[in-house]
C-alpha cells in the first residue's frame, strides 16, 4: 500500500487497477482474520493479529479510500478506528505500561506509531490525546535505561545488547507529541551508544530509519532534550516499579525493575512474578540471564519463560507456571500491594501466592518486600508459608562467577559490583552454592556466547520462612569500606558500606531483625 501511494500519479488507470485488486483480496484476508477469526475486539491479546490493525488494515484501508472498492474498506477502517480509540492497548493503561515488555512495548508502538500518523494527518484524529499514549515513554524511560543490557523483564531480542534503536526514534516520536524533553534525551542517547547496528537481526529489514527520520521532522517539532529527573514509576495495571537514580549520568546511574504482574505468563510474559533486575554504574548487575535465541527454542521454554532464570525463589525447587496451557498462563499471577516513596527510601511490596500456587498448591503465602534505602542500597523480605514444611531456593542471576562466604557474596564486572548477604532467616540457615551455564538448554543454542552464573541460597524444609536480604550495588572506584556492625539484638556482620548508609543500616536492621516480618 505505501508504493501504491507513492506511484500513484506514475502508474497507469490498468496498473492501478490491478494493484487495487490485489491490495483489496490480501486486505480482506487479514481483516477477515483480525475480526471474524482472531476477534481480537473479544480478545485483544493475540499480538500479531492486534499488530495487523496498525501494520496493514489503517494505511491499506486509507489507500483504499475513493476508490469503487471504498464501501468494504471503509467498514475495516472504521473498525480499526473504534478499536484503536477504545481496547487498544489491552496490555496496559493509562499509567503507560505494557505487560509484555519493553521490548514488544517497543514493536508494538513503530507500528502503532505509523497508524496514528495517518490517521491524524489524513483525517484530523488524533490517538495521542488517548492518556496511555501521553505517558507510555515513561515505561522504557524508567524501565530499559539507554545503556542496560539484561535488566528489564520479558520476551527480548536484543537481550545481552543495548536497546533497539527503534526504542530511541518510538521515544522521539512522544516527546514530539509531549513535548517531554526526557523522551528526547532517552532517543539521543540511545542513537549515541548504539551507533552501527542497522544490521542486526533485530533492526535490518524491520524498520526504515532514514523514512522515519523523514516523516517526524515533516509532521513534528524538535524536541529540546533535558536530563531525565530520577524517581519511582509504578505501572499500577501491568504490575511493574521502575526506579531510576541519576538516569542522566550513568556513571552514577541505578535502575532497579520489579514485576508481580495480573498478566502472569501470558504471551511474552515469563513465570517471574516478585523477581527484580538491578543495572548500576554503567553494568547490568542482577540480571535477566539467557538469550533470546528462537521462540519455542530450548533456551526460550526451559530456561528463559522459567522462574529458574529469574531473580527470585523456588518453592520445593519448582518456580511458577510458565508452560504452555494460556488459562493457567493467565492466573499464574502477581500483584503489586504498594509501591511508595517514602523519604529516605522506596518500600515495595508484593504477593505472587496465586503464581507458585499452581506448582505448589500448598503454599498459602509468598510475598516479598523491597526497601531501596538512600538511592544507595537494598533490603530484600521475602515471606512464605505452606501448610507443609518446603524448601526455598533464593536466587540470583549475574554475568560473572560469585565470590561466596557462609552467609555472604560478592560479584564484580567491569565498571560495577554489588555485596550481598543474608542479614537474617527464620526457617532454617541457608547454604550458599552457584552454577554457571543454562542446565536443560540444548549447548549449541548458546554456542560462543558467554554464560551467566546464577547463586542459589538453599534453605531446609520450614512452613513459615522470613528471609531478610542485603543488596550494595557499587561501581569499582568506590571509596566503600568494610566496617563491624553489632546490633543490640545480636546481629554481627562485616558489611561493605559508605559512611553516610552505615546509620541507615543500622535503623533498617533494628526494624526487620526479631519483628513481626
Amino acid at each position: 500500500m505505501w508504493g501504491y501511494d507513492w506511484l500513484h500519479a506514475q502508474m497507469t488507470e490498468e496498473e492501478r487497477a490491478r494493484v487495487r485488486a490485489a491490495l483489496l483480496a490480501r486486505t480482506r484476508d487479514i481483516a477477515e482474520h483480525a475480526m471474524l477469526n482472531a476477534r481480537i475486539h473479544l480478545f485483544p491479546y493475540d499480538s500479531h493479529a492486534v499488530r495487523s490493525v496498525s501494520l496493514t488494515l489503517v494505511p491499506a484501508c486509507i489507500a483504499l479510500l475513493g476508490e469503487d472498492e471504498a464501501d468494504e474498506a471503509r467498514g475495516w477502517l472504521d473498525y480499526c478506528i473504534e478499536f484503536l480509540f477504545t481496547v487498544y492497548s489491552p496490555w496496559g493503561d493509562q499509567d503507560g505500561g505494557w505487560a509484555e515488555g519493553t521490548n514488544y512495548w517497543m514493536m508494538g508502538m513503530a507500528y502503532l506509531i505509523d497508524a496514528a500518523n495517518r490517521l491524524k494527518s489524513y483525517l484530523g484524529l488524533d490517538l495521542y490525546q488517548r492518556p496511555f499514549f501521553q505517558k507510555t515513554g515513561d515505561f522504557p524511560l524508567f524501565c530499559k535505561a539507554p545503556n542496560t543490557r539484561r535488566a528489564s523483564f520479558g520476551d527480548d531480542s536484543t537481550l545481552g545488547d543495548l536497546p533497539c534503536i527503534k526504542t530511541g526514534l518510538n521515544m522521539r516520536q512522544f516527546a514530539g507529541v509531549t513535548g517531554n524533553g526526557a523522551y528526547q534525551w532517552y532517543c539521543d542517547e540511545n542513537l549515541r551508544l548504539n551507533p552501527g547496528t542497522e544490521m542486526a537481526f533485530y533492526n535490518w529489514g524491520w524498520w526504515d530509519t532514514r523514512f522515519d527520520e523523514l516523516t517526524y521532522r515533516s509532521d513534528f517539532p524538535q524536541i529540546e532534550a533535558t536530563p531525565p529527573e530520577g524517581g519511582m514509576r509504578w505501572f499500577k495495571g501491568i504490575g511493574w516499579v521502575g526506579i531510576q537514580h541519576f538516569m542522566g549520568d550513568p556513571k552514577r546511574n541505578i535502575q532497579f525493575v520489579f514485576k508481580s504482574s495480573p498478566f502472569g505468563s501470558i504471551s511474552h510474559s515469563h513465570g517471574d512474578q516478585n523477581a527484580f533486575c538491578l543495572a548500576a554504574y554503567g553494568e547490568d548487575l542482577a540480571i535477566q540471564s539467557g538469550y533470546y535465541v528462537a521462540f519455542n527454542s530450548t533456551m526460550h521454554q526451559n530456561w528463559r519463560r522459567q522462574t529458574i532464570s529469574k531473580n527470585a525463589i523456588l518453592i520445593d525447587g519448582k518456580g511458577q507456571y510458565a508452560g504452555r496451557n494460556k488459562a493457567l498462563q493467565i492466573k499464574s499471577t502477581g500483584k503489586i500491594l504498594a509501591a511508595e516513596e517514602r523519604g529516605d527510601h522506596i518500600y515495595i511490596r508484593a504477593d505472587a501466592t496465586p503464581a507458585y500456587a499452581l506448582e505448589t498448591p500448598e503454599v498459602t503465602r509468598v510475598e516479598r518486600e523491597v526497601y531501596f534505602f538512600n538511592n544507595s542500597f537494598f533490603v530484600f523480605v521475602d515471606a512464605i508459608d505452606a501448610d507443609e514444611p518446603v524448601t526455598i531456593d533464593w536466587r540470583l542471576h549475574a554475568n560473572e562467577p560469585f565470590q561466596l562466604g557462609g552467609k555472604s557474596f560478592r560479584n564484580s564486572g567491569e565498571r560495577a559490583g554489588f555485596y550481598g548477604e543474608i542479614l537474617w532467616s527464620e526457617g532454617g540457615s541457608p547454604s550458599l552454592s552457584q552454577e554457571t551455564g543454562f542446565p536443560g538448554v540444548d549447548p549449541e543454542e548458546y554456542a560462543g556466547l558467554p554464560v551467566s552464573t546464577c547463586l542459589n541460597a538453599h534453605f531446609p524444609k520450614a512452613r513459615r520462612h522470613r528471609i531478610v536480604t542485603l543488596l550494595v550495588p557499587y561501581p569499582k572506584d568506590d571509596p566503600r569500606r568494610i566496617f563491624h556492625f553489632v546490633d543490640d539484638q545480636g546481629y554481627d556482620a562485616d558489611l561493605y558500606f559508605t559512611d553516610a548508609d552505615e546509620n541507615s543500616f543500622k535503623v533498617v536492621v533494628k526494624k526487620l531483625a526479631g519483628t513481626n516480618i
